[in-house]
């Protein structure tokens, strides 16, 4: 004989198949409903303590719910924002660059205006052609002097060193032996 749950025990109190009471048959048999079990961890021995949230929606008086829409909708506003906030953002960033390449833009048409006016100007004209071209004005003498470069005047004084160090008859030998059109 198994253990009878009472599925099929009369309610009027009469006897079941076996022979024993409804009320013999009920004892220590009883399910438990989800009311009658304790709350609490998986000990039973202390009870869960509510969240963080439960508390502030019992403070509030606002429901677990509402605060989860809240938070939500929150969450959805910042993202939907976020993108053209992204995009103020980059524009104006954009446009400063803009500013500034167009001021930088204005500086150098201002100083190639400034530069026109100048060539513009007889004077300097005149000196551009004095220094750069060498022309001279009717009546006047030009007077060119040619400094060595640097190169020239050290080659020159290596030459110089070069024939005191030779003796004295090469030096005559070397001027009687090569034509003056070959000569350093």
């Amino acid at each position: 004989m198994g253990l009878d749950l009472g599925n099929d025990v009369p309610r009027d109190g009469a006897s079941s198949a076996s022979g024993r009471s409804s009320a013999a048959s009920h004892a220590g048999a009883r399910r438990r409903r989800s009311s009658d079990r304790p709350q609490g961890n998986a000990s039973g021995d202390l009870p869960a303590p509510p969240s963080r949230l439960a508390l502030f929606a019992q403070r509030r008086g606002v429901s677990v719910t509402t605060i989860g829409i809240a938070v939500g909708l929150g969450i959805f506003l910042m993202l939907t924002l976020a993108v053209p906030a992204r995009t103020y953002i980059a524009q104006r960033n954009e446009f400063n660059q803009l500013k500034e390449s167009n001021e930088r833009l204005q500086q150098q048409t201002e100083e190639y205006k400034s530069r026109l006016a100048q060539q513009s100007d007889p004077a300097y004209i005149e000196q551009e052609a004095r220094k750069r071209l060498q022309l001279v004005m009717k009546g006047e003498k030009p007077i060119v002097i040619i400094n060595p470069t640097r190169d020239q005047q050290q080659a020159e004084q290596a030459e110089e060193r070069q024939r005191k160090a030779t003796p004295w008859y090469e030096n005559l030998m070397d001027a009687v032996s090569t034509p003056p059109e070959t000569r350093g």
